[in-house]
């Protein structure tokens, strides 16, 4: 019976000894670019960085937070290195010519259908109109 309840004890101080050095090793420190958590401030990280919100992190890192650099542009990890979009050779905004322009214009307002020469007045086109 002894035997038994000292290696429980033994059991029971091994496990407490592992579970504080995972507790203590695992929740600070971390370099750039590792996770971090931002309801523990800057805690996590290393002196000089910070604990960045996922929502600020470049993809494919962004699905948790991480430590950087408070200054950004100094970052060398991708997760945390501020992205610019590159200048293409044609910067020049999109010319307004869409097209080529039409050969005819069309006047809706003398287009009425009636042709002018057959001589009908508006009450000839209005009996035209009735059938009668």
């Amino acid at each position: 019976m002894q035997r038994a309840f000292r290696y429980r004890i033994v059991g029971i101080v091994l496990c407490t000894a592992l579970s504080a050095f995972v507790a203590l090793t695992a929740c600070s420190n971390y370099e750039e670019g590792e996770r971090c958590e931002t309801l523990n401030g800057n805690e996590d990280c290393k002196d000089g960085l910070q604990c960045t919100p996922k929502a600020q992190i470049n993809t494919p890192y962004d699905s948790s937070d991480r430590c950087c650099p408070v200054n950004r542009a100094t970052a060398t990890h991708p997760a945390c290195v501020i992205l610019t979009t590159p200048i293409t050779t044609d910067a020049a905004p999109p010319d307004a010519n869409t097209g080529p322009t039409p050969d005819a214009t069309i006047d809706s307002s003398t287009d009425t259908g009636i042709v002018p020469e057959a001589g009908l007045d508006a009450a000839d086109a209005a009996d035209a109109a009735e059938g009668g």
